[in-house]
């Protein structure tokens, strides 16, 4: 309540301030106060705060041609200045993606395959795999993250999903029902494939605890517990954050490309707005 009353008071001064500062005789006068709080506004680097006066101004004073005209640069300017300080955050970003994706890929390594390459652990024994009782992550070349489960059929599980647990905690994968493709128990080993979201958050779960004891189960007609060694723990958290860098950094990629055609979109339209008497 405390909290909630002070926060009220410095909303209520604020709204005095700005109509205090933007107040004057009339509608031109008070259009004309607006813009010159705008352009205050985008002089001390408010961007947003200059982008809501001149939208406020055009909305509330529609007659008042001349001024809405001067106002259009005041807003070209401030979403050009916006834009730029948004593509130098994304520079950033992705800079440091960059980083960490070349760090990262020193752990993985690239595995051929005939239908569809993939990203390993560096050390990931994936030729036999299937002769082995555990799980292994991997990522596509396009970041997709996924887990494979390996399991001998002998042990008569006929699993369709996968749990790892640690200290009272854990984490499952979707069920996959077995269907001699995803979930494919030929060969002597029960194999399934988990892709995107049905992994995810056993992912997410491994990366977190992945310096602690980890038990994986394999869940299906009955449940088998072994434990998740301290490194396929480490090479399963590796991979599930070189698919969230690459990820990241496409987003980021796309977000820096938008953003450099809104800085030359806004560069163009306070051109055409520009009068003389402007001076931002």
């Amino acid at each position: 309540m405390f909290n909630a009353a002070i926060k009220y008071t410095i909303l209520s001064l604020l709204t005095l301030s700005l109509a205090t500062s933007c107040s004057g005789n009339g509608d031109e006068a008070k259009a004309r106060n607006l813009l010159e709080c705008a352009r205050e506004a985008v002089k001390a680097g408010d961007y947003e705060r200059a982008l809501t006066l001149t939208d406020s101004l055009k909305r509330t004073y529609p007659k008042e041609i001349d001024t809405r005209r001067e106002a259009m640069h005041v807003t070209a300017t401030a979403n050009e200045r916006l834009s730029l300080r948004m593509l130098e955050t994304a520079d950033s970003t992705l800079a440091v993606l960059g980083v960490r994706g070349d760090s990262l890929s020193r752990l993985v390594k690239f595995v051929s395959n005939p239908i569809e390459g993939y990203y390993a652990g560096a050390s990931a024994k994936t030729a036999d795999f299937a002769a082995t009782t555990g799980i292994q992550a991997r990522v596509s070349p396009g970041g997709d993250f996924y887990i494979v489960s390996s399991l001998p059929s002998s042990k008569g599980v006929k699993s369709t999903s996968v749990k790892v647990s640690c200290e009272g905690e854990s984490a499952s994968t979707a069920s996959v029902p077995f269907d001699g493709e995803r979930n494919d128990r030929s060969l002597g080993t029960e194999m399934i494939t988990f892709m995107g979201v049905e992994c995810e958050d056993l992912g997410s779960f491994i990366y977190d605890f992945r310096h602690k004891p980890l038990t994986l189960s394999f869940v299906g007609e009955r449940t088998l517990s072994v434990p998740l060694s301290p490194s396929a723990a480490e090479e399963i958290a590796t991979l599930y954050e070189y698919a969230n860098t690459i990820r990241q950094a496409k987003v980021a990629a796309i977000e820096k490309e938008r953003l450099t055609r809104a800085v030359d979109i806004a560069r163009s339209q306070a051109a055409r707005t520009f009068v003389e008497k402007d001076s931002l």
